[in-house]
């Protein structure tokens, strides 16, 4: 799982292996997708993008086939 949480400096992502906070939503989106992608990549199954409190429901990220 990677989480997007809102903190006083921006918008933390957290992952497996991924722990950063950027000034910037479009930043953070970008980080979470990548991070998602190659945890799902690694593991073979998907991994979930969790959102913060009203932009929308969390989604799967597939891991990318050869």
């Amino acid at each position: 799982m990677v989480e997007i949480t809102l903190v006083d400096a921006g918008f933390h992502v957290r992952g497996s292996s991924f722990d950063e906070t950027f000034n910037s939503r479009f930043k953070a989106m970008m980080a979470a997708h990548a991070v998602a992608l190659g945890d799902a990549t690694a593991a073979g199954s998907a991994v979930a993008i969790v959102f913060p409190e009203g932009w929308g429901d969390s989604i799967l990220i597939e891991p990318r086939r050869p």
